[in-house]
């Protein structure tokens, strides 16, 4: 009665969510495989799967609530992956980061680099590297799915570069780096250039499975098998953050961080026999 007493507006009702931010994250003794840390930064490998923060504080079992356990306090968020991509996600470890490390998000100064199996091989029309350059928007019909054009529409740009594919041709692994940050992003764009990623329950081939947002949205239910060829190496989503750039030049800092792909990401690349990428860096 207390508590609520002290978080009652003007109008008499009580503020809940002011009052749940007493409520502190709990922390996670799961594993986490840290790729860097310094004073300031942390970046770490999110497994595929993984929420990144609980939907209640007093929830845990995502990287948040691991981080939690690692660092001995909360970290703060700088910015988010989907729940079925796996790959690198950074954090800042005091204050002082948050600002300067969120302008060069906003600024578009950091480079992003994403692998992804896809159905398909790019056509002669789009050649190896190709940039789709088409706004995103909400689907009316749904409140998960997002597509070219749509409500609320924001300019989006990804550029593709074909890594390898296949001798079939039927397979086909891809580089991406988009330039904008728009929810599911690669996800649409892949599909919109006619290569759907492998695994997508949304976008891809998978999604004839699914047939409304409740369903899409049930992280258990997306684990159904797909009756193909291959079995279940269309399970999870293969789409890895491989690697993320970014630096704070009048602060003489800067981070380069890369996540090695998933065992799963891997078996189905030598399953269909696509060549693996080669190391790459700048």
């Amino acid at each position: 009665p207390e508590l609520a007493a002290n978080h009652t507006r003007a109008d008499g009702s009580v503020d809940w969510r002011a009052l749940s931010k007493l409520v502190p994250l709990q922390a996670d003794p799961g594993g986490i495989e840290v790729l860097y840390e310094d004073e300031g930064m942390i970046f770490v490998s999110k497994e595929s799967g993984m929420c990144m923060n609980p939907p209640h504080r007093f929830l845990s079992g995502t990287l948040l609530n691991r981080l939690i356990h690692y660092l001995g306090k909360p970290p703060y968020v700088l910015h988010r992956l989907d729940m079925w991509t796996s790959g690198v996600v950074a954090y800042a470890k005091n204050s002082k980061m948050v600002a300067p490390i969120a302008k060069t998000f906003h600024d578009r100064e950091v480079l992003k680099e994403y692998l992804l199996l896809v159905d398909g091989k790019p056509s002669a029309a789009l050649g190896e590297s190709f940039t789709i350059d088409a706004p995103i928007g909400r689907d009316d019909a749904s409140k998960l799915r997002r597509v070219v054009g749509g409500v609320d529409e924001k300019n989006s740009t990804t550029h593709f570069q074909l890594v390898s594919s296949s001798p079939d041709g039927k397979f086909s692994l891809l580089r991406a780096s988009p330039k904008t940050g728009r929810t599911h992003q690669i996800r649409v764009h892949a599909a919109h250039a006619g290569l759907p990623i492998v695994g997508d329950n949304v976008y891809g081939r998978e999604a004839a499975l699914y047939i409304t947002d409740e369903d899409l949205m049930n992280d258990k239910g997306v684990l159904r098998e797909l009756a193909e060829e291959h079995g279940n190496l269309r399970i999870p989503l293969k789409l890895h953050a491989a690697r993320l750039r970014l630096a704070l030049p009048d602060q003489g800092k800067k981070w380069d961080a890369s996540a090695p792909l998933p065992a799963h990401f891997l078996a189905a690349l030598e399953t269909l026999a696509v060549p693996p990428p080669p190391v790459q860096r700048e």
